[in-house]
């Protein structure tokens, strides 16, 4: 199947969109051609400048000098038979057109009038124009003065609804309801593939966008670019993990070689590099952990949170730490429950480490199992509640045997709940501590 660049696709829209309009438009002119123009007499002409009310179809108004001047032509015979009926000069009325000037005006109605001296020799006849009586005109407006010198100016109201106007709005309604359906399926098929794009960005996994994103070439070229950017990332991650996965592992030889030595010592000096040690394998093994990442095994199965986290809080039990848990019932969620231990296990250690106990409640609330992790430490700084989950970043900075770290225990953590599909949110509680909110979508087995 040939692929269109979109530019081109947009072009043939708009060359249809504006075929459609010309089409609606000729239409439109050959099936309602334009009605003529309403036309009025010299009587209702009079009726409306004497009348004290103004009729019905005419607006009337007022000046004090004269208004326009009668062109000559048709407006002065209309001028004259306008005089005429009212009885009044002829330097008294004035006459203007009001016709478009992109039509013509309407034929006068002439009548010759003869006049004649009858003798006996032959009749000389002197003939002048006229109005017939009865005729109606194309739209026009007349000025009238009064005997007290004002201008009183009649003319046909119009509509705003004219039937021209109703004409052009016909025409651009029915265009309107013929491209409407068109435009919106021409905006459907232009933006399918970028939301396709869009989706194929979203996931991490793909590496054969182009072929499913498919459509304009615009957009496949797009989706190629990003399949290139996302292999180059993948192989730059890999080599980075690699490298790292090999350091680490590499420590561990010397490592083992120093917890050897030691033990010729004696006393608090033994006590202190085996504690050192033991801190470095931590670290180590939590670098393992985290640079190795998605390659790590990953076995989802339904898994009980609350026995999850009643592991994890019976190991702080044994040592006396003041730990709490509120729930009812199972809450079940998909999960790699070895994975998942570790990362509830982490969130319990640091509250009993950093608040002096831990308070644990799992509820649910529309299709999520959502676990709040409670201590009264110190909390955190604003500034820092988004950062703890960045790679080595720490905030007890003593770094003593006793509490410290590389610095990855939490973004270990938000890796394993994402992988489960989850998040993890901290907070200051207002009444002081630190809040872990876990969030993970409940499984529900009928």
């Amino acid at each position: 199947m040939i692929r269109r660049s979109l530019r081109l696709q947009i072009a043939l829209f708009a060359v249809l969109g504006i075929a459609v309009c010309f089409g609606v438009s000729f239409g439109v002119a050959v099936l309602f051609p334009t009605p003529e123009p309403r036309r009025i007499g010299i009587e209702e002409t009079t009726q409306a400048l004497r009348a004290k009310q103004v009729p019905p179809g005419w607006r009337r108004s007022v000046a004090t000098r004269r208004p326009f001047v009668t062109e000559p032509g048709r407006d002065s015979l209309i001028r004259s038979a306008l005089a005429a009926d009212l009885a009044a000069p002829r330097d008294t009325v004035e006459v203007r057109s009001l016709a478009s000037t992109g039509r013509p005006a309407a034929p006068v109605a002439i009548a010759v009038v003869s006049e004649g001296l009858a003798s006996g020799r032959p009749t000389l006849t002197l003939s002048r124009p006229g109005v017939q009586p009865g005729a109606r005109f194309s739209p026009f407006a007349a000025a009238w003065r009064r005997p007290d010198g004002s201008w009183r100016i009649a003319e046909p109201a119009t509509p705003f609804f004219t039937p021209a106007r109703l004409r052009m709005l016909a025409a651009l309604a029915l265009a309107a309801a013929l491209i409407l359906p068109v435009a919106l399926w021409g905006a459907a098929r232009l933006t399918a593939p970028f939301r396709r794009l869009e989706a194929a960005a979203a996931d991490d996994a793909r590496l054969d966008s182009a072929a499913w994103v498919a459509g304009p070439s615009e957009a496949r070229s797009a989706a190629s670019a990003m399949d290139a950017m996302r292999q180059r990332l993948l192989d730059h991650l890999r080599t980075r993990t690699a490298m790292m996965a090999a350091i680490a592992h590499d420590l561990r030889t010397p490592l083992t070689g120093l917890r050897l030595r030691v033990e010729g010592l004696t006393g608090e000096a033994k006590a202190e590099a085996v504690a050192d040690i033991a801190r470095m394998e931590r670290m180590i093994a939590q670098l393992l952990t985290y640079v190795r990442g998605e390659e790590v095994p990953w076995m989802s199965e339904p898994v009980d949170l609350v026995d999850v986290i009643e592991d994890a809080l019976g190991r702080h039990r044994l040592a006396g730490a003041p730990v709490a848990l509120e729930t009812t019932g199972e809450h079940l969620v998909m999960a790699d429950r070895e994975h998942l231990d570790r990362a509830l296990s982490n969130l319990v250690d640091n509250a009993v480490v950093y608040g002096g106990g831990v308070k644990i409640a799992v509820r649910a609330d529309n299709g999520v199992t959502i676990c709040t992790i409670d201590d009264d430490g110190p909390g955190i700084a604003p500034d820092e509640l988004e950062r703890v989950f960045e790679p080595f970043h720490r905030l007890e900075t003593s770094r003593n045997r006793n509490t410290g770290g590389a610095g990855l225990g939490l973004a270990i953590v938000a890796s394993i709940l994402r992988r489960a599909g989850g998040e993890i949110d901290l907070q200051n509680r207002p009444g002081g501590g630190l809040r872990a909110e876990v969030r993970l979508p409940a499984l529900w087995i009928g």
